[in-house]
């Protein structure tokens, strides 16, 4: 696929955005082009979590998890490269086809958009997309192409999630849970083992195969719940050792973290809730 008959019309109007750029903006973007980071999608989601329950939480979870793979793969597959580096205000890595960030703030407050009722709120989320969005072009580390691209594929996710979801919450209503943990862990496998990789992905695999793994095991055990509270906080607590694992992975081989990650993922859905519901309501027993 060659998207180069577009290079020069796209590449004059990045040197446009650039040409008025604004001191006192320079920071604010500079700011929204650091948040494209797997962390900071990661706390969006324990915040979606929190706010929506476990059911649509680990939805948003898998719609991530879907969006992060569908954007890797697209980039590595294309390849096609970002704007010079001399228009830069941040550091970029990898190719840019297409943007990673367009994609995730559009499938993630995009699904924010869909669950939330006041108009307000829907308004302030929709201009966040626009924010985020733009932000990848006003900061030089992308092509006007690559943005509508990602926004389009967050897009598609999203109207591809909201068609299926019924049916398939059918089907694994109908399956055991363990069932239906099979099936993803055989689909990670799959990834895994026959995609290209990093180390950041494979740790991504791993912590889905542990949250997969808790949501099934909920099925089977017995373990208090409390849908909401601190049971976040706790959560992103455990999600900071994800990203104390990933600090110490240059130093450390990264398979030897695997085991850690899938851990820290099995708590959220798992044991998270336990402790939750023990803190919350100490003298209470409440069954899930």
């Amino acid at each position: 696929m060659s998207l180069e008959p577009f290079y020069q019309e796209q590449l004059a109007v990045i040197q446009q955005i650039a040409e008025h750029r604004k001191d006192w903006l320079n920071p604010i973007f500079i700011f929204l082009g650091y948040l494209d980071n797997f962390f900071f999608y990661q706390a969006l989601i324990l915040i979606g979590w929190l706010k929506m329950g476990k059911l649509r939480g680990s939805h948003l979870f898998s719609l991530f998890f879907i969006s992060f793979f569908t954007v890797f793969f697209a980039k590595i597959r294309i390849q096609y490269p970002r704007p010079p580096e001399e228009l830069w205000l941040i550091p970029a890595h990898h190719f840019g086809f297409p943007s990673g960030a367009a994609t995730h703030t559009m499938v993630i407050l995009g699904y924010f958009i869909t669950q939330g009722k006041k108009i307000f709120y829907k308004f302030l989320l929709a201009l966040s997309i626009f924010l985020f969005a733009f932000s990848r072009l006003y900061l030089g580390v992308h092509f006007p192409l690559d943005v509508a691209a990602g926004l389009l594929l967050g897009l598609i996710l999203l109207v591809i999630y909201f068609e299926s979801i019924d049916p398939i919450l059918t089907i694994c209503r109908k399956t055991a849970p363990f069932l239906d943990f099979f099936i993803v862990a055989g689909i990670i496998a799959i990834l895994f083992f026959k995609c290209p990789t990093t180390d950041l992905l494979s740790f991504f695999y791993f912590y889905a195969l542990g949250i997969y793994a808790g949501l099934a095991s909920r099925g089977y055990l017995l373990f208090p719940f409390a849908e909401k509270g601190i049971n976040a906080v706790i959560t992103i607590f455990l999600f900071g050792s994800v990203g104390v694992a990933w600090i110490l992975s240059p130093s450390v081989d990264a398979t030897i973290l695997y085991p850690a990650v899938f851990i820290i993922g099995l708590i959220p859905p798992l044991i998270g809730p336990g402790i939750a519901n023990y803190l919350l309501f100490p003298r209470n027993q409440i069954d899930d």
